[in-house]
């Protein structure tokens, strides 16, 4: 199954991280949308979308590649994000978006991420260490069950 994630990732590298382990897992292509720019999805079975979170959604470099794609009826997707604080589903919003625009969905993965912004950095942030192993364990198993899931 052809496969590729791309990532938004600015401060402390975590979305990499996470979209790194993934990619491994799964054999998958990397693309890092702030440096590589908007890739073409019509040779791949399914297709990641990955960022940390800013003012609780996904980059909108992220955001604005799924709106402006062209995504053929039943593209499959998947969601990942990283986050200060995971109190609540990130992706929900963008997730709404895609299956309006006919993607199948297939999931989410979230974990925390090392969070400095405004007051957190002067607090010497939260979330220190994250994404642990555990999480980038988490996140590729996270990826079998996907493209699994996407190969039935």
């Amino acid at each position: 199954m052809k496969t590729l994630i791309i990532y938004a990732s600015t401060h402390h590298g975590n979305t990499k991280k996470v979209a790194e382990a993934m990619a491994a897992s799964i054999g998958a292509d990397l693309t890092d949308i702030l440096k590589d720019g908007s890739p073409d999805i019509g040779g791949y079975d399914l297709v990641g979308l990955a960022s940390g979170v800013y003012f609780h959604t996904f980059h909108k470099r992220i955001q604005r590649f799924a709106m402006e794609t062209v995504i053929q009826p039943g593209q499959k997707v998947f969601l990942a994000n990283t986050c200060g604080v995971g109190y609540r589903d990130y992706g929900k919003k963008l997730r709404r978006a895609l299956e309006q625009r006919g993607a199948a969905v297939l999931g989410s993965f979230q974990c925390r991420g090392y969070d400095t912004y405004a007051i957190l950095g002067k607090l010497g942030g939260i979330a220190k260490g994250r994404p642990s192993e555990e999480d980038l364990a988490n996140a590729a198993a996270f990826a079998r069950r996907i493209r699994d899931k996407a190969a039935e």
